[in-house]
Protein backbone atom coordinates (compact mmCIF):
# COMPACT_ATOMS: atom_id res chain seq x y z
CA UNK A 1 0.00 0.00 0.00
CA UNK A 2 2.75 2.87 0.92
CA UNK A 3 4.74 2.05 -2.44
CA UNK A 4 1.48 2.69 -4.54
CA UNK A 5 1.30 5.70 -2.07
CA UNK A 6 4.62 6.78 -2.58
CA UNK A 7 4.00 6.47 -6.38
CA UNK A 8 1.39 8.49 -6.61
CA UNK A 9 2.71 11.19 -4.81
CA UNK A 10 5.73 10.81 -6.97
CA UNK A 11 4.01 11.49 -10.05
CA UNK A 12 2.26 14.63 -9.04
CA UNK A 13 5.24 16.03 -7.31
CA UNK A 14 7.12 15.23 -11.43
CA UNK A 15 3.67 16.34 -13.35
CA UNK A 16 3.46 19.30 -10.76
CA UNK A 17 6.71 20.44 -11.57
CA UNK A 18 7.00 19.54 -15.28
CA UNK A 19 3.69 22.02 -15.91
CA UNK A 20 5.63 25.23 -13.67
CA UNK A 21 8.38 24.77 -15.85
CA UNK A 22 6.27 24.71 -18.96
CA UNK A 23 3.55 27.28 -18.11
CA UNK A 24 5.65 30.18 -18.38
CA UNK A 25 5.85 30.27 -22.28
CA UNK A 26 2.38 30.68 -22.10
CA UNK A 27 2.65 33.74 -20.24
CA UNK A 28 1.46 36.96 -22.36
CA UNK A 29 1.49 40.10 -20.35
CA UNK A 30 3.70 43.04 -20.10
CA UNK A 31 5.53 41.89 -17.63
CA UNK A 32 8.77 44.33 -15.84
CA UNK A 33 11.28 44.00 -13.25
CA UNK A 34 14.49 45.50 -11.79
CA UNK A 35 15.36 47.97 -9.25
CA UNK A 36 13.42 50.86 -9.94
CA UNK A 37 10.12 50.77 -12.58
CA UNK A 38 9.09 53.77 -13.88
CA UNK A 39 6.01 53.86 -16.36
CA UNK A 40 6.09 57.66 -17.28
CA UNK A 41 3.38 60.50 -17.62
CA UNK A 42 2.29 60.18 -20.75
CA UNK A 43 3.36 56.49 -21.22
CA UNK A 44 0.47 54.18 -22.48
CA UNK A 45 0.19 50.33 -21.54
CA UNK A 46 -2.27 48.84 -23.44
CA UNK A 47 -2.41 45.30 -21.76
CA UNK A 48 -2.06 43.94 -18.29
CA UNK A 49 1.25 45.02 -16.46
CA UNK A 50 2.97 42.72 -13.97
CA UNK A 51 5.74 44.43 -12.11
CA UNK A 52 8.13 43.43 -9.91
CA UNK A 53 10.76 45.81 -8.16
CA UNK A 54 12.19 47.38 -5.51
CA UNK A 55 10.89 50.81 -6.42
CA UNK A 56 7.30 50.83 -8.79
CA UNK A 57 6.38 54.51 -9.82
CA UNK A 58 3.14 54.51 -12.74
CA UNK A 59 2.39 58.17 -13.54
CA UNK A 60 0.95 56.84 -17.09
CA UNK A 61 -1.96 54.98 -18.13
CA UNK A 62 -2.59 51.73 -17.87
CA UNK A 63 -5.52 49.97 -20.40
CA UNK A 64 -5.94 46.71 -18.34
CA UNK A 65 -5.19 45.31 -14.46
CA UNK A 66 -1.98 46.52 -12.82
CA UNK A 67 -0.32 43.79 -10.67
CA UNK A 68 2.78 45.08 -8.55
CA UNK A 69 4.85 43.51 -5.87
CA UNK A 70 7.96 45.57 -4.45
CA UNK A 71 9.11 48.40 -1.61
CA UNK A 72 7.53 51.18 -2.67
CA UNK A 73 5.01 51.17 -4.87
CA UNK A 74 3.04 54.43 -6.39
CA UNK A 75 0.66 54.88 -8.81
CA UNK A 76 -0.63 58.69 -9.76
CA UNK A 77 -1.76 58.05 -13.25
CA UNK A 78 -4.79 56.13 -14.59
CA UNK A 79 -5.57 52.15 -14.39
CA UNK A 80 -8.71 51.34 -16.92
CA UNK A 81 -8.50 48.19 -14.65
CA UNK A 82 -8.07 46.70 -11.22
CA UNK A 83 -4.25 47.57 -9.05
CA UNK A 84 -3.28 44.25 -7.28
CA UNK A 85 -0.35 45.40 -4.72
CA UNK A 86 2.05 43.55 -1.98
CA UNK A 87 4.73 46.29 -0.63
CA UNK A 88 6.01 48.13 2.24
CA UNK A 89 4.50 51.41 1.19
CA UNK A 90 1.51 51.38 -1.21
CA UNK A 91 0.17 54.57 -2.64
CA UNK A 92 -3.00 55.00 -4.73
CA UNK A 93 -2.86 58.27 -5.62
CA UNK A 94 -4.58 58.55 -9.04
CA UNK A 95 -7.91 57.00 -10.84
CA UNK A 96 -8.51 52.95 -10.56
CA UNK A 97 -11.44 52.20 -12.91
CA UNK A 98 -12.12 49.35 -10.70
CA UNK A 99 -11.16 47.94 -7.65
CA UNK A 100 -7.38 47.95 -5.32
CA UNK A 101 -6.46 45.23 -3.64
CA UNK A 102 -2.89 45.57 -1.34
CA UNK A 103 -1.36 43.88 1.35
CA UNK A 104 1.68 45.65 3.20
CA UNK A 105 2.92 47.68 5.96
CA UNK A 106 1.10 51.21 5.30
CA UNK A 107 -1.35 51.78 1.93
CA UNK A 108 -2.54 55.01 1.55
CA UNK A 109 -5.26 55.56 -1.00
CA UNK A 110 -5.64 59.14 -2.05
CA UNK A 111 -7.17 58.82 -5.32
CA UNK A 112 -10.61 57.89 -7.04
CA UNK A 113 -11.68 53.99 -6.87
CA UNK A 114 -14.40 53.03 -9.05
CA UNK A 115 -14.87 49.33 -7.37
CA UNK A 116 -14.13 48.07 -4.11
CA UNK A 117 -10.96 48.36 -2.01
CA UNK A 118 -9.80 45.21 -0.12
CA UNK A 119 -6.45 46.06 2.29
CA UNK A 120 -4.59 44.19 4.69
CA UNK A 121 -2.02 46.25 6.42
CA UNK A 122 -0.36 47.18 10.01
CA UNK A 123 -1.84 51.12 8.97
CA UNK A 124 -4.60 52.30 6.14
CA UNK A 125 -5.15 55.92 5.51
CA UNK A 126 -8.31 56.42 3.22
CA UNK A 127 -7.77 59.95 2.82
CA UNK A 128 -10.37 63.41 2.46
CA UNK A 129 -9.36 63.21 -1.33
CA UNK A 130 -10.30 59.54 -1.69
CA UNK A 131 -14.05 57.94 -2.98
CA UNK A 132 -14.48 54.65 -3.01
CA UNK A 133 -17.25 53.59 -5.20
CA UNK A 134 -17.65 49.94 -3.68
CA UNK A 135 -16.81 48.47 -0.41
CA UNK A 136 -14.42 48.82 1.65
CA UNK A 137 -12.51 45.54 3.20
CA UNK A 138 -10.08 46.15 5.45
CA UNK A 139 -7.58 44.44 8.08
CA UNK A 140 -5.29 46.62 9.91
CA UNK A 141 -3.98 47.53 13.24
CA UNK A 142 -4.67 51.67 12.55
CA UNK A 143 -7.58 52.51 9.84
CA UNK A 144 -8.42 56.19 9.76
CA UNK A 145 -11.50 56.52 6.88
CA UNK A 146 -11.83 59.85 6.60
CA UNK A 147 -12.30 59.46 2.51
CA UNK A 148 -16.01 59.15 0.93
CA UNK A 149 -17.02 55.33 0.94
CA UNK A 150 -19.91 54.47 -1.43
CA UNK A 151 -20.31 51.21 0.11
CA UNK A 152 -20.44 49.40 3.06
CA UNK A 153 -17.53 48.97 5.61
CA UNK A 154 -16.16 45.72 6.99
CA UNK A 155 -12.71 45.41 9.22
CA UNK A 156 -10.91 44.63 12.07
CA UNK A 157 -8.15 46.37 13.82
CA UNK A 158 -6.85 47.97 17.01
CA UNK A 159 -7.37 51.78 16.38
CA UNK A 160 -10.14 52.82 13.49
CA UNK A 161 -11.61 56.15 12.83
CA UNK A 162 -14.03 57.26 10.76
CA UNK A 163 -14.56 60.94 9.70
CA UNK A 164 -16.58 60.80 6.39
CA UNK A 165 -19.75 60.05 4.82
CA UNK A 166 -20.10 56.21 4.38
CA UNK A 167 -23.68 55.21 2.02
CA UNK A 168 -24.00 51.47 3.58
CA UNK A 169 -23.26 49.62 6.91
CA UNK A 170 -20.41 49.81 8.86
CA UNK A 171 -19.81 46.62 10.63
CA UNK A 172 -16.29 46.37 12.48
CA UNK A 173 -14.18 44.57 15.38
CA UNK A 174 -12.22 46.55 16.95
CA UNK A 175 -10.19 47.37 19.70
CA UNK A 176 -11.13 50.85 19.87
CA UNK A 177 -13.39 53.03 17.37
CA UNK A 178 -13.82 56.52 16.74
CA UNK A 179 -16.65 58.38 14.77
CA UNK A 180 -15.89 61.85 14.41
CA UNK A 181 -18.87 64.93 14.39
CA UNK A 182 -17.99 64.84 10.40
CA UNK A 183 -19.23 61.40 9.69
CA UNK A 184 -22.11 60.58 8.12
CA UNK A 185 -23.18 56.66 7.93
CA UNK A 186 -26.31 56.20 5.91
CA UNK A 187 -26.71 52.95 7.25
CA UNK A 188 -25.96 50.54 10.42
CA UNK A 189 -23.26 50.82 12.65
CA UNK A 190 -22.20 47.11 14.46
CA UNK A 191 -19.20 46.92 16.18
CA UNK A 192 -17.39 44.20 18.38
CA UNK A 193 -15.43 45.56 21.36
CA UNK A 194 -14.43 45.44 24.59
CA UNK A 195 -15.14 49.47 24.95
CA UNK A 196 -17.91 51.91 23.90
CA UNK A 197 -17.26 53.50 20.72
CA UNK A 198 -16.32 57.46 20.59
CA UNK A 199 -19.15 58.76 18.79
CA UNK A 200 -18.51 62.55 18.89
CA UNK A 201 -21.42 65.00 19.17
CA UNK A 202 -23.02 66.22 15.54
CA UNK A 203 -22.10 62.33 13.76
CA UNK A 204 -25.24 61.27 11.75
CA UNK A 205 -26.08 57.15 11.80
CA UNK A 206 -29.61 56.47 9.52
CA UNK A 207 -29.43 53.12 11.24
CA UNK A 208 -29.05 51.29 14.43
CA UNK A 209 -25.82 51.62 16.09
CA UNK A 210 -25.30 48.03 18.00
CA UNK A 211 -22.51 47.43 20.17
CA UNK A 212 -21.38 43.77 20.86
CA UNK A 213 -18.80 42.30 23.78
CA UNK A 214 -16.12 40.25 22.57
CA UNK A 215 -16.28 36.71 23.28
CA UNK A 216 -14.24 35.43 26.32
CA UNK A 217 -12.23 32.05 25.53
CA UNK A 218 -11.53 29.88 28.75
CA UNK A 219 -7.99 30.42 29.97
CA UNK A 220 -6.34 26.65 29.51
CA UNK A 221 -3.61 26.13 32.00
CA UNK A 222 -0.95 23.27 30.95
CA UNK A 223 2.26 22.13 32.31
CA UNK A 224 4.76 23.01 30.11
CA UNK A 225 7.42 21.35 32.03
CA UNK A 226 5.61 18.20 30.69
CA UNK A 227 4.78 19.14 27.23
CA UNK A 228 7.67 20.62 26.13
CA UNK A 229 9.80 17.34 25.57
CA UNK A 230 6.98 16.10 23.78
CA UNK A 231 6.69 18.96 21.63
CA UNK A 232 10.63 19.27 20.75
CA UNK A 233 10.43 15.50 20.03
CA UNK A 234 7.66 15.84 17.41
CA UNK A 235 9.30 19.11 16.39
CA UNK A 236 12.75 17.05 15.39
CA UNK A 237 10.71 14.32 14.13
CA UNK A 238 8.60 16.93 11.54
CA UNK A 239 11.91 18.19 10.52
CA UNK A 240 13.49 14.92 9.51
CA UNK A 241 10.44 13.55 8.02
CA UNK A 242 10.25 17.22 5.84
CA UNK A 243 14.04 16.57 4.71
CA UNK A 244 13.45 12.95 3.70
CA UNK A 245 10.55 14.09 2.09
CA UNK A 246 11.82 16.95 -0.02
CA UNK A 247 15.00 14.85 -0.82
CA UNK A 248 12.55 12.31 -2.37
CA UNK A 249 11.04 14.67 -4.32
CA UNK A 250 14.03 16.07 -5.68
CA UNK A 251 16.04 12.71 -6.35
CA UNK A 252 12.75 12.18 -8.56
CA UNK A 253 12.82 15.24 -10.35
CA UNK A 254 16.97 14.81 -11.05
CA UNK A 255 16.44 11.50 -12.63
CA UNK A 256 13.69 12.79 -14.81
CA UNK A 257 14.46 16.47 -15.71
CA UNK A 258 18.07 16.87 -14.73
CA UNK A 259 18.87 19.77 -17.41
CA UNK A 260 15.68 21.55 -16.15
CA UNK A 261 16.57 21.26 -12.90
CA UNK A 262 20.43 22.67 -13.80
CA UNK A 263 19.47 25.32 -15.69
CA UNK A 264 16.82 26.74 -12.55
CA UNK A 265 19.77 26.26 -9.82
CA UNK A 266 22.12 27.90 -12.43
CA UNK A 267 19.81 31.20 -12.20
CA UNK A 268 19.68 31.69 -9.01
CA UNK A 269 23.63 32.36 -9.10
CA UNK A 270 23.79 34.27 -12.71
CA UNK A 271 20.91 36.25 -12.28
CA UNK A 272 19.67 36.70 -8.37
CA UNK A 273 18.05 40.12 -8.62
CA UNK A 274 15.48 38.66 -11.08
CA UNK A 275 14.73 35.66 -9.26
CA UNK A 276 13.96 37.48 -6.36
CA UNK A 277 12.25 40.23 -8.69
CA UNK A 278 9.82 37.68 -9.96
CA UNK A 279 9.66 34.91 -6.53
CA UNK A 280 8.19 38.09 -5.22
CA UNK A 281 5.57 38.29 -7.91
CA UNK A 282 4.52 34.75 -7.57
CA UNK A 283 4.38 34.47 -3.78
CA UNK A 284 2.34 37.84 -3.64
CA UNK A 285 0.34 38.40 -6.39
CA UNK A 286 -0.91 34.26 -7.18
CA UNK A 287 -2.78 33.86 -4.29
CA UNK A 288 -4.56 37.03 -4.75
CA UNK A 289 -5.34 36.50 -8.11
CA UNK A 290 -6.98 33.05 -7.13
CA UNK A 291 -9.00 34.57 -4.84
CA UNK A 292 -10.44 37.20 -7.36
CA UNK A 293 -11.28 34.47 -9.54
CA UNK A 294 -13.31 33.10 -6.38
CA UNK A 295 -15.20 35.46 -6.44
CA UNK A 296 -17.37 34.22 -9.08
CA UNK A 297 -19.24 31.01 -9.04
CA UNK A 298 -17.49 29.72 -12.69
CA UNK A 299 -14.48 30.55 -11.05
CA UNK A 300 -13.98 28.73 -7.87
CA UNK A 301 -12.91 25.46 -9.49
CA UNK A 302 -9.76 27.07 -11.30
CA UNK A 303 -8.88 29.21 -8.38
CA UNK A 304 -8.78 26.05 -5.74
CA UNK A 305 -7.04 24.56 -8.60
CA UNK A 306 -4.47 27.24 -8.84
CA UNK A 307 -3.80 27.33 -4.84
CA UNK A 308 -3.63 24.17 -4.79
CA UNK A 309 -0.69 24.47 -7.72
CA UNK A 310 0.47 27.42 -5.95
CA UNK A 311 1.03 24.99 -2.23
CA UNK A 312 3.07 22.61 -4.45
CA UNK A 313 5.52 25.02 -6.13
CA UNK A 314 5.64 26.89 -2.70
CA UNK A 315 7.03 23.17 -1.30
CA UNK A 316 9.04 22.17 -4.51
CA UNK A 317 10.63 26.09 -4.10
CA UNK A 318 13.47 24.79 -1.75
CA UNK A 319 14.50 21.90 -4.37
CA UNK A 320 16.46 24.55 -6.47
CA UNK A 321 17.82 26.17 -4.03
CA UNK A 322 18.91 23.32 -1.65
CA UNK A 323 20.59 22.28 -4.89
CA UNK A 324 21.89 25.17 -5.27
CA UNK A 325 23.50 25.51 -1.94
CA UNK A 326 24.39 21.68 -2.37
CA UNK A 327 26.60 22.36 -5.47
CA UNK A 328 28.33 26.01 -4.19
CA UNK A 329 29.83 22.97 -1.32
CA UNK A 330 30.54 20.39 -2.82
CA UNK A 331 31.95 21.84 -6.37
CA UNK A 332 34.91 23.33 -4.04
CA UNK A 333 35.65 19.90 -4.31
CA UNK A 334 34.59 18.57 -7.43
CA UNK A 335 32.68 19.17 -10.48
CA UNK A 336 28.81 18.45 -9.72
CA UNK A 337 27.94 16.60 -13.10
CA UNK A 338 26.76 13.05 -12.21
CA UNK A 339 22.99 12.73 -11.23
CA UNK A 340 24.54 10.73 -8.20
CA UNK A 341 26.52 14.02 -7.12
CA UNK A 342 23.93 16.17 -7.22
CA UNK A 343 21.70 13.91 -5.41
CA UNK A 344 24.25 14.65 -2.70
CA UNK A 345 24.68 18.02 -3.56
CA UNK A 346 21.24 18.13 -3.03
CA UNK A 347 20.72 16.31 0.40
CA UNK A 348 23.99 18.34 1.92
CA UNK A 349 21.89 21.69 0.93
CA UNK A 350 18.52 20.42 1.93
CA UNK A 351 20.07 19.59 5.68
CA UNK A 352 21.38 23.22 5.82
CA UNK A 353 17.93 24.87 5.13
CA UNK A 354 16.43 22.70 7.63
CA UNK A 355 19.01 23.55 9.91
CA UNK A 356 18.57 26.78 9.79
CA UNK A 357 14.63 26.35 9.91
CA UNK A 358 15.09 25.73 13.53
CA UNK A 359 16.50 28.70 14.10
CA UNK A 360 13.60 31.23 16.44
CA UNK A 361 12.75 34.28 13.78
CA UNK A 362 15.73 33.60 11.52
CA UNK A 363 14.10 30.71 10.10
CA UNK A 364 11.23 32.49 9.17
CA UNK A 365 13.19 34.77 7.44
CA UNK A 366 15.48 31.81 5.40
CA UNK A 367 11.61 29.92 4.44
CA UNK A 368 10.92 33.52 2.94
CA UNK A 369 13.78 33.78 0.87
CA UNK A 370 13.90 30.11 -0.72
CA UNK A 371 10.24 30.29 -1.79
CA UNK A 372 11.27 33.58 -3.38
CA UNK A 373 14.06 32.72 -4.54
CA UNK A 374 13.24 28.94 -6.04
CA UNK A 375 9.44 30.21 -7.52
CA UNK A 376 11.62 32.90 -9.07
CA UNK A 377 14.31 31.46 -10.82
CA UNK A 378 11.91 29.15 -12.72
CA UNK A 379 10.73 32.41 -14.43
CA UNK A 380 14.47 33.39 -14.67
CA UNK A 381 15.80 30.58 -16.18
CA UNK A 382 13.08 30.24 -18.56
CA UNK A 383 13.23 33.72 -19.94
CA UNK A 384 17.08 33.61 -20.03
CA UNK A 385 16.60 30.13 -22.86
CA UNK A 386 13.71 31.83 -24.89
CA UNK A 387 16.00 35.03 -24.84
CA UNK A 388 19.10 32.73 -26.32
CA UNK A 389 16.57 31.03 -28.44
CA UNK A 390 15.64 34.54 -29.83
CA UNK A 391 19.06 35.43 -30.38
CA UNK A 392 20.03 31.49 -32.03
CA UNK A 393 17.02 31.88 -34.71
CA UNK A 394 18.09 35.77 -35.27
CA UNK A 395 21.99 34.26 -36.70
Amino acid sequence: MSKHICRGLAAILIVTFLMILNAVPLLAFDARSGMAITVASGDVVDDDLYVAAETIIIDGTINGDLWAAGNTITVNGIVNGSVMAAGRIVNINGDITHAVRAVGETININGDIGGDVMAGCGKANIASTARVGGDLLFGADIASIDGHIEGNIKGSGREVTISNGVNGNVELEVESLTILSTANIGGDLSYTSEEEADIQSGAQIAGATTHTLPEVKPEVKRDWTKVFPFVLFFGVLAKVLSFLMALVAGVVIIFLAPKKLTSITDAIGTRPGPSAGWGAMILFLTPIAALIVCFTIIGIPVGLITLAFYGIALYLAQIPVGLFIGRWIIGRFRVVESKAIMVGALAVGLAILKLLSLIPYFGFFVGFVVVLFGLGAVVAAERKRRAEARETASD
